[in-house]
């Protein structure tokens, strides 16, 4: 057993991607509005990734509605021969419009830009039947 063991350890760790984090914080500008996110790590998945909270606020752009939101989200899922990763988040959020809480799906890219920077770019839906995207920057630690 132990035979098997260093070598699975040791293929786990050389398949988890460069940029993964155990903290992030970020900017968005979505076709929505502007906001903030930030998360954290929880619990690494060999060959697949990380899973983590997030949560997220957003300010629309002509109004005074905002959206908070908070989920659980896979992250740094590699992208074979790429340096960009893959992630998926759903959970729910609160629209300050009504006051309705509705679940919320998103997925999107992240790659590096310099040091601890990244860019990402993502897509929303949620079950209120509105559907979004977004770009931003972020930090990771």
């Amino acid at each position: 057993m132990r035979r098997f063991l260093l070598p699975l350890l040791t293929l786990s760790a050389l398949s988890a991607p460069a940029s993964a984090a155990s903290l992030w914080a970020g900017a968005n500008a979505t076709t929505a509005g502007y906001g903030v996110h930030a998360g954290i790590a929880l619990l690494r998945v060999p060959f697949i990734g990380t899973l983590g909270v997030e949560g997220s606020a957003e300010q629309q752009w002509s109004s005074s509605p905002s959206r908070y939101a908070a989920g659980l989200t896979l992250r740094d899922v590699n992208l074979p021969l790429t340096r960009v990763d893959a992630f998926g988040t759903v959970g729910g959020e609160l629209l300050s419009t009504n006051s309705t809480v509705v679940g919320y799906a998103e997925a999107g890219l992240r790659g590096p830009l310099l040091g601890p920077a990244g860019w990402r770019a993502f897509v929303r839906g949620n079950t209120g039947g509105q559907i979004g995207a977004g770009v931003g920057l972020e930090l990771r630690f």
